[in-house]
């Protein structure tokens, strides 16, 4: 066969038209003559014509077994081809008739620039004056190969690898619009590849290195990338690549210090960690023994011993290497320096690997690396020799699953599984992975290749006994140590046959029909093995049948089996036994039984006698069910009567004894009101701001940047700019907003005019912004800065209002409110009481209870001198109350007698009981203490101790170490019992007696009771806080309504509704709820989780009385709702009213408003450290730094408040280098 020829063209005369032929060539690569892809490079004036090639039909089917990865590794070779040197040769051979006469032509023959196994593709390109060459393999890689000045191949990068590993298409084309990009081709899918992986890269040496034209290191961003996506790539030193940087070429100096020896001296500093020593000529020297020594080795030269190679195996292996490759030969023991030197596509360096165990002088073993997928060659050396003959090692990727049949077996195994896959061939083993037992490894398999790169694996399932319907196992490869999920395997039982029949009278033939039970095993007539074992004389003789069909029916399944019989042999059919075997399942069939109709006319009277039987015994246990059912339901229908007549006679005849004297109201002090207003869930600010002020604040006026940012800060034009430059930053979260502006409010504390003025502008811009979508949303929520200063506002404004009116009937609901949930059972561990108002909170559990009065005696302790005290005070207790409930509740008597506390915390006191025969301390935990069936152990109450009315208890001191009475845990209960909820009530009914069946709603009317208890003390409070005494509104209240008023006037808004709401928004719900539903802010004590669901209640009462919507009600309400659901409508109307009276009082002037804010500001002076304030605030400036100083560029007027910003900026830093702040 001839190789591939080249034509050259030439224009044709301006005469005539189209090319003439000018001559043509030969081309020839490496004794390689088949073209396979070709691409035109150019350069200028200069071009090259690059192809693929590779051997001739007969050599190419020949390199090549059952597929494409089983090519040769020299099976393709790329050769470069000048264009000047091709027109020259074509111009010489012009010995050529146009008239078909013979000519000579001109040959070229090339050495391959780049050899591979399998490359279909080629696309070449010169960048920066380096050649590129991107090459597309049969197995779906894209390679990238550049070549230097003498068109020496690197060794390639793979640029992608298509998972399918489908062929690349011959046509390889760069992205027209942008070069970065080319476009790969294959069977079912365009993709579009990045020409370089630069991010691959970490460091300027490694960027630089890798020698990659398209890769440099771009020096603003500090890493290695694309010219494009590096900013400023045409500034000077902004982008460079390896043409910038200047070669570091490596020196070697050989010497020969004695003899039989060589030193190898390299010109680097860094010290060697490899050293191989090459002979030139084959002289009968070899090295042995390297030593290295910092930047030189030594080695010593011995006389070698010739081996031979017979095989190597396996020569298959997957990319993630192999730690056991096989070597056979002759003569392993007697050489030295064994190595295997792997040598994959050209230009990239051998893998030279040391042997790993040599077994015995015939076998030997290597360890090879991971590595990319291709063909590698692959050879043996010892002794510094020349190599073995090369064979081809292939590196493929690791072994894949398509599909499997069947995927179901039978638990006692040995089924016949195919699964169809891919590179199955380097495959170590099959594992079933069970979750309830080890790693089963599958013995017997094989494997088949298909054309292409697919193969079946075959192998037999195994046995697991314990496997339920269903089962569901997975079938894994062994790769080395790498298991690889491959496809799931159902496990079903072994297949049921219920019996067969035989058929004899067609003889000589036998006809077998085995019946089986249907199953979702699918067997197929070629698993199934059947044959009928029978007596002759003394042996056991055989006859294997044939399966002709299975065939499946709704109830059952058949299995139809012939055997023709040839000879003379008789069968004793008394004798026969029938088998079935699948896989390693084997099982004996029973024949049908003629006398099964016998067995059923026995069976018959017995079964009719025990449905009888159990008819009449069904019968009797039905009425004594029925029997249990209706005693329950009297039981019920008794405890629900009880109940509800007790509920009435409490609603008519309960009397709550409310504390008119409860002394001093313990109000917080300003400093801590605004703190726990401003700072509700940011505990870690109070004690920042609680530090001592000053002395005198000349200290702080001498603190120049403090006072330069208090005085940008007061410049209204930027602290408004600045808010709204804020806001619009993503991360500025709706809690920075809220810390934003409480920090601003502590620093403008002693400037309220001024913060004012600004509450108005940003409340105006709010309006702006909220206007066009939904007006009646304004100031709902607290998500601007403007809606939590307005919150902090109102709270500083209308402090002395709520300690001066207010706080005494808040304090009041307060008291009141505990004291009628102390009146009946408490629950200790989860705090249910009940009398509440929640039915969240509601104890609905509890068993019947008694009051018990008791004689406490307090002991004189040095924290209580006065001779005024009380020291024996009755307290009223429940019998159902813990040693620690009683704690309390005598605390509380002494301080309601009294007038002042005791002295002692509640940790701090113990009980005992005093009587005649002993004196005993009562303890919540103790040895006599209950224990539940669960290991539960129960609180110890006043009835546990068995203490009747008129007892005698002293309360005592503790010593200093004494722990409290019990930590209490989920291993503690008190009144509501381990099998008391809800679902569990049937079953309460019967635990000993102790519990009785008991529903929820019979204890709603518990919630009605108290409200009614409390209902005065709740309308006190709404109306002082609803009502104008000496028909004054607070100054505060009035001028933000006018406000808003006037501004809804100025928008023109006609709707009442629409002003209503935004009076709501921004008092009740912005100012009261949150006072009502927080007592700790306002009073000096401790909010329990029992009165914070309580006020929740109240607090939504008092919002529904501010709704414009009306409230429709049904039987399926919440009760929360219900409770107050007649009351509302009147508290509407009073609002409706209170509303109309603050507009239609005198409005405000400038100077009364601004005389009472400039009052309120003196009262706060010196209140907080100011300068935490203003460092908080600072540290939102410098964090978003750019983004307001961009803010302020773009905005006109703001020239000297940039300046200032920066001379902040300079000072604050100054500061932090001296590490002030």
């Amino acid at each position: 066969m001839e190789p591939p020829s080249m034509a050259v063209l030439r224009p044709a005369e301006a005469t005539e038209t189209g090319l003439l032929l000018q001559g043509h060539v030969y081309l020839d690569c490496g004794c390689r003559n088949v073209i396979v892809s070709s691409s035109l490079v150019r350069q200028g004036e200069r071009g090259w014509w690059v192809g693929v090639f590779r051997h001739s039909a007969e050599a190419w089917n020949a390199t090549a077994i059952h597929s494409h990865s089983a090519r040769a590794w020299n099976a393709t070779a790329v050769c470069l081809f000048g264009m000047e040197e091709v027109t020259e040769r074509a111009n010489v051979s012009a010995h050529f008739a146009m008239d078909g006469n013979s000519y000579e032509v001109q040959s070229i023959k090339k050495l391959p620039t780049l050899i591979h196994s399998g490359l279909v593709a080629v696309y070449g390109t010169v960048v920066l004056n380096q050649m590129v060459l991107f090459l597309g393999t049969e197995d779906g890689q894209l390679l990238k190969a550049i070549l230097n000045e003498d068109m020496e191949s690197n060794c390639p990068e793979v640029l992608y690898e298509i998972k399918e590993e489908t062929s690349v298409f011959p046509k390889l084309r760069l992205d027209p619009v942008d070069n970065n990009y080319i476009y790969l081709s294959s069977a079912n899918k365009v993709r579009r590849i990045p020409v370089a992986n630069c991010s691959r890269y970490t460091s300027e040496q490694e960027c630089l290195s890798a020698k990659d034209p398209y890769c440099g290191w771009c020096s603003l961003n500090q890493r290695c990338t694309l010219k494009e996506n590096c900013t400023h790539s045409n500034s000077i030193n902004g982008w460079y690549n390896i043409s910038n940087a200047p070669d570091k070429d490596l020196k070697i100096l050989l010497s020969f210090p004695a003899k039989n020896q060589i030193s190898v001296t390299a010109s680097i500093s860094t010290i060697l960690t490899f050293c191989v020593i090459k002979i030139v000529k084959p002289v009968g020297i070899f090295y042995e023994n390297v030593v290295l020594k910092n930047s030189s080795c030594l080695c010593n030269l011995t006389t070698p011993v010739h081996i031979s190679i017979h095989s190597i195996q396996p020569l298959w292996i997957s990319t993630l290497g192999k730690s056991d490759i096989t070597v056979k030969g002759e003569n392993f023991t007697q050489a030295s320096g064994i190595k295997l030197i792997l040598t994959g596509i050209t230009g990239c360096k051998p893998d030279v690997i040391q042997v790993r165990n040599v077994i015995n002088d015939t076998q030997m073993t290597f360890a090879l690396p991971p590595t990319r997928k291709e063909a590698k060659s692959i050879c043996i050396q010892a002794n510094g020799k020349k190599c073995s003959p090369l064979m081809t090692l292939r590196y493929v990727s690791p072994p894949s699953c398509f599909g499997i049949t069947p995927n179901t077996s039978w638990i006692s195994g040995g089924r016949r599984i195919t699964t169809i896959g891919r590179n199955f061939n380097v495959v170590d083993s099959v594992i079933i992975s069970d979750d309830q037992r080890s790693n089963l490894t599958v013995l017997e398999s094989c494997v088949s290749r298909y054309p292409g790169n697919e193969s079946e694996y075959h192998y037999l399932t195994p046995s697991l006994s314990h496997a339920t319907e269903g089962k569901v196992v997975d079938m894994m490869l062994k790769v080395e140590t790498t298991f690889i999920p491959c496809v799931k395997l159902h496990y079903h039982p072994d297949p049921v046959f219920i019996n067969y029949q035989l058929h004899t009278e067609l003889d000589p033939d036998l006809e077998l029909k085995i019946y089986k039970e249907n199953d979702n095993l699918n067997i197929s007539k070629t698993e199934v093995e059947v044959y009928l074992s029978y007596m002759n004389g003394a042996q056991t003789k055989k006859i294997w049948f044939t399966v002709q069909n299975i065939t499946k029916k709704p109830d059952r399944s058949t299995i139809l089996c012939k055997y023709k019989r040839e000879g003379t042999d008789k069968i004793d059919f008394s004798t026969v036994k029938v088998f079935v075997k699948l896989g390693n399942f084997e099982h004996e069939v029973k024949p049908t039984s003629s006398h099964i109709y016998l067995y059923v006319l026995i069976l018959l009277p017995i079964v009719v006698g025990v449905i009888i039987v159990a008819f009449i015994v069904t019968r009797y246990k039905s009425k004594e069910l029925t029997r249990k059912q209706s005693q329950q339901l009297e039981l019920l229908e008794y405890e629900i009567r009880r109940e509800i007549r007790e509920g009435f006679a409490e609603l008519q005849m309960d009397e709550l004894d409310v504390v008119d004297s409860f002394g001093t109201v313990p109000f917080l002090d300003y400093k801590h009101f605004a703190l726990r207003t401003f700072f509700p869930e940011s505990g870690g600010f109070a004690s920042i701001f609680s530090e001592d002020m000053p002395q005198s604040r000349d200290q702080t006026s001498k603190d120049e940047s403090f006072n330069m940012l208090h005085a940008l800060i007061c410049n209204k034009n930027f602290l408004v700019t600045l808010i709204h430059t804020l806001e619009k930053q993503k991360n500025f979260s709706v809690k920075d907003r809220c810390l934003f502006a409480s920090f601003l409010t502590i620093a403008l504390q002693t400037k309220l005019v001024y913060l004012t003025h600004i509450l108005e502008v940003l409340t105006k811009d709010l309006m702006e912004q909220s206007s066009n979508v939904q007006p009646k949303l304004l100031l709902r929520r607290t998500e601007s800065v403007v809606e939590k200063l307005l919150t902090n506002w109102m709270s500083v404004c209308l402090s002395g209002f709520l300690r001066e009116t207010i706080g005494e009937p808040f304090y009041l609901l307060v008291t009141t409110l505990n004291q009628r949930i102390n009146k009946g059972p408490v629950d200790a561990i989860t705090c249910k009481a009940l009398y509440t108002l929640n039915e969240d909170w509601l104890l609905w559990q509890v068993s019947e209870f008694k009051t018990v009065v008791l004689n406490i005696i307090f002991e004189k302790i040095p924290e209580n001198e006065s001779g005024d005290a009380c020291q024996t005070i009755q307290v009223n207790v429940l019998d159902c109350d813990t040693i620690g409930q009683a704690k309390e509740k005598s605390l509380q008597a002494f301080l309601n007698k009294n007038g002042f506390l005791y002295g002692l915390q509640l940790d701090e006191i113990g009980l005992e009981l005093v009587s005649e025969e002993q004196q005993r301390e009562l303890l919540d935990i103790d040895g006599s203490s209950e224990v539940m069936e669960d290991g539960i152990r129960k609180l110890n109450t006043i009835g546990h101790y068995e203490i009747s009315n008129g007892a005698t208890i002293k309360v005592f001191k503790k010593k200093a170490n004494t722990r409290s009475d019990v930590d209490y845990s989920d291993e503690h209960c008190h009144l509501i019992l381990p099998d008391s909820e809800a679902n569990k009530d049937v079953k309460g009914a019967g635990h000993k007696g102790k519990q009785k069946f008991k529903v929820k709603e019979m204890y709603l009317t518990k919630l009605l009771s108290t409200k009614v208890a409390i209902h005065s003390v709740v309308e006190k409070l709404f109306r002082s806080i609803w009502s104008l005494p000496n028909n004054k509104a607070p100054v505060a209240i009035k001028y933000f309504f006018d406000f808003l008023d006037a501004q809804a006037e100025s928008k023109k808004i006609t709707d009442p509704d629409v002003v209503h709401i935004w009076k709501t928004n921004s008092l009740p719900l912005r100012f009261w709820v949150n006072i009502l539903k927080n007592p700790q802010f306002v009073f000096d004590i401790k909010k329990t989780s029992h009165i914070d669901g309580c006020l929740s209640v109240i607090a939504q009462a008092f919002m529904d009385a501010f709704s414009l919507a009306e409230q429709t009600l049904g039987k399926e309400a919440p009760t929360n709702k219900l409770l107050y659901a007649k009351d509302i409508p009147l508290y509407k109307k009073e609002v409706k009213a209170y509303y109309k009276a603050i507009r239609d009082l005198p409005p405000l002037t400038t100077s009364e408003v601004e005389e009472f804010l400039t009052q309120e500001s003196k009262k706060h002076e010196n209140e907080f450290n100011e300068k935490v304030a203003l460092i908080e605030i600072y540290k939102y400036i410098v964090k978003y730094y750019d983004e307001i100083v961009s803010k302020l560029e773009r905005e006109r007027g703001f020239e000297e408040v940039q300046k200032q910003l920066q001379q902040v900026k300079a000072l604050f830093d100054e500061k932090k280098k001296c590490k002030w702040l």
